[in-house]
């Protein structure tokens, strides 16, 4: 048997050997100024510190981020992009007596590759773009919340911003028939569930009922699609220009890249009749799904405009909740998602207003946390930003309404407040002092946020 010491002794070699390969393979590139004709290192840092608001005042267990990125660009043609990602905890993690041993337990960290692709344009053809490997898929014009956009998973690790992708490995292929015209084809061999921080890890769990009787720990358990072909995702996008239109179509088909619940189980050890004390276990998917999408930007006497959606037909999802006690179970069984086409999309604008203003406003029915029709929530999102002292500093105040139900708007309501002013010194360095305040009701996304507001001081520059 081995015990507890020599199996912390193993996990670090494993630790330190994955990040000696890592670091190994970045220094393996930057050893290598002959074959490149240009070498580029640069990256950025965020240091942050959170402080939570919720039942008490608290430092909250937020990581700062540290991304290097090498670029190599050969003949000036053909490029490659390798990126890191370092996220580090200031806060220890030891929870045994052998644990301050470890330096990762004294200081939590993690190091994966973020980006690593080669991009070689004029591939064999003319006028074909190649790019292969981990890299981000940028599809639809709205400002963040995009229905079309549906390959890379999201980083659900920051509650200030939903938006926020990782990359994904995949073959990319861009096709320009024309200066005002090119088609796009992409495949990725299969599809990645979201990250998400600590605190948001009940997230989607919420809002499954339980039986009578209190529940006191929740296991959630998720279940990849599996290697098979029929679990890649497979897209096309053609784009153009039409007076004056950035204009597109696309078609998307393969597991989608946030999950939803499949099954729930109750468990109570005790027998008694009624009520009593459960444990709960949910097994999320990823369900797969086919969406025809289209979006359309333009600017009108400097206003710019945009307008996105998608028409979605699901997989059905039907729901099995087991209540089980003792030797005793009852099966439930309801459809979750209804395999029904659904149209979800966004559209908005924002303008530049001398003086220093700036407005973006926004209108999203149904974001990517929502599935079937009966399931989407309207969204309006405003941000008015104000730069004083030669544009060093910004007050922004963005702000999200959210409407689960306009019938009874007023039961079914969320919101969600973000202040911020930033001070930066010198370019690409900035200081910020922001929070996040959030509540509403129990059906509402935002409401289920209610307990994490937050202040955060944060330093972030780039090279």
């Amino acid at each position: 048997m081995t015990s507890s010491a020599s199996a912390s002794s193993n996990g670090r070699g494993e630790r330190v050997t994955a990040r000696v390969r890592i670091l190994g393979l970045a220094a393996l590139l930057a050893a290598q100024p002959a074959a490149a004709q240009e070498l580029r290192f640069g990256g950025s840092i965020r240091l942050d510190r959170r402080i939570t608001l919720a039942d008490s005042v608290q430092f909250a267990d937020f990581y700062s981020l540290f991304r290097p990125e090498l670029s190599a660009r050969f003949a000036g043609r053909a490029e490659v992009v390798v990126s890191l990602d370092m996220r580090f905890h200031d806060f220890p993690d030891a929870r045994s007596t052998t644990d301050p041993q470890d330096a990762d337990r004294h200081f939590p960290n993690s190091i994966t590759v973020w980006e690593a692709f080669a991009r070689v344009p004029e591939f064999l053809v003319g006028p074909l773009d190649l790019t292969i490997g981990k890299q981000r898929i940028q599809w639809g014009t709205a400002d963040g919340l995009n229905p079309t956009d549906r390959f890379n998973a999201y980083d659900l690790s920051d509650l200030t911003d939903f938006t926020a992708r990782a990359p994904v490995w995949a073959v990319r292929a861009e096709y320009y028939a024309s200066p005002e015209w090119r088609i796009e084809g992409v495949w990725t061999p299969t599809a990645h569930g979201p990250l998400l921080s600590r605190e948001m890890e009940g997230l989607f769990a919420a809002g499954v009922g339980s039986p009578s009787g209190s529940v006191r720990s929740w296991e959630q358990h998720f279940e990849p699609p599996s290697r098979a072909l029929r679990n890649s995702q497979l897209g096309l996008r053609v784009a153009g220009l039409v007076q004056g239109l950035d204009v597109s179509v696309s078609y998307f088909r393969g597991p989608d890249v946030v999950p939803t619940i499949r099954k729930v189980a109750f468990l109570r050890p005790d027998t008694g009749a009624s009520g009593g004390t459960f444990d709960a276990h949910v097994w999320s998917v990823l369900p797969h799904s086919q969406v025809l999408g289209a979006d359309v930007a333009t600017e009108w006497r400097g206003v710019g405009l945009w307008a996105e959606g998608a028409l979605v037909f699901p997989e059905e999802i039907v729901l099995v909740t087991d209540v089980i006690t003792g030797s005793d179970s009852v099966r439930d069984q309801v459809t979750a998602t209804e395999g029904r086409p659904y149209a979800t999309w966004t559209i908005g604008g924002d303008y530049r207003f001398p003086g220093g203003w700036y407005l973006n406003l926004q209108w999203a029915h149904g974001i990517f946390l929502e599935r079937g029709a009966a399931q989407l929530h309207d969204y309006l999102i405003g941000k008015l930003e104000y730069r004083v002292f030669r544009e060093a500093v910004t007050v922004s105040l963005e702000g999200v309404v959210e409407v689960a139900q306009w019938s009874t708007w007023s039961e079914h309501t969320g919101y969600g407040v973000y202040p911020q002013i930033e001070y930066s010194p010198v370019d690409n360095l900035a200081v910020a002092l922001g929070g996040l305040v959030a509540g509403g009701g129990d059906g509402a996304l935002f409401g289920r946020l209610d307990d994490m507001d937050q202040l955060y001081l944060r330093v972030e520059a780039s090279f």
